[in-house]
């Protein structure tokens, strides 16, 4: 996997070829960004949200490919954009087998977070007006690679939050402190979601979810951020 320094490099080139110069800004996270999931049906609940797929198939629509999945490929992380449902029922079902790994005993072990990830356009807004759906909107051209550079500094930033426990509230619950510090536990799941975006203040925004499992599984195939 490359570094950032190429991460950007080829995000620059990606601009040249006429991709839309979004730019990550910043992450917020805090205390009440954190749920607990009590069962595995939960779990299963969670991830078909995540992933469009089963009850929640519905919510596919064309941006869904933009959408950015950490899966497992052997022993070792990766992540792809799911182009089609084919993808993310792949995904959505390799992540019940990590489940089956990880063994969460659902009392009070396993955590969804929500992180919002900001990303800023330095161009003139009036450039990507359009109208979608009878309505008015803006579109954005971003190529696989751009967009996976955009999701790669948004793991960045989650890892130097995690790196920052000096600024946690000191009356912060002990379990979501450790959360936050991403201490003792593995990644169960891991998302980008671009199919859901909002502009807040000027700022493209989007919601980055982690499922965590609380403690390190013997010969445990999860992955870190």
């Amino acid at each position: 996997m490359e570094s950032m320094r190429d991460t950007k490099r080829i995000m620059e080139r990606e601009i040249k070829k006429g991709s839309t110069p979004l730019t990550f800004e910043q992450m917020e996270i805090d205390t009440e960004n954190y749920q607990e999931i009590t069962s595995k049906e939960k779990l299963m609940e969670v991830l078909q949200y995540l992933h469009r797929v089963e009850n929640y198939k519905s919510l596919a629509g064309k941006t869904v490919i933009n959408n950015v999945y950490t899966f497992m490929r052997g022993r070792t992380p990766d992540f792809t954009r799911a182009r089609s449902i084919f993808d993310r029922e792949k995904i959505y079902r390799q992540m019940l087998r990590q489940e089956k790994k990880i063994k969460p005993a659902y009392e009070g072990d396993c955590y969804i977070e929500t992180a919002k990830c900001f990303f800023s356009l330095p161009e003139e807004w009036e450039k990507h007006k359009m109208v979608y759906l009878n309505n008015d909107a803006f579109g954005f051209i971003l190529s696989n690679q751009y967009i996976l550079g955009l999701y790669k500094y948004c793991r960045e930033a989650r890892r130097d939050i995690a790196m920052e426990a000096h600024e946690i509230p000191e009356n912060t619950n002990t379990v979501v402190q450790r959360l936050i510090n991403m201490d003792d536990l593995e990644v169960l799941s891991h998302c980008l979601l671009l199919d859901d975006v909002w502009i807040e203040k000027n700022l493209i925004g989007a919601k980055m979810y982690t499922v965590f499992k609380l403690g390190i599984s013997s010969q445990s195939t999860a992955f870190l951020l």
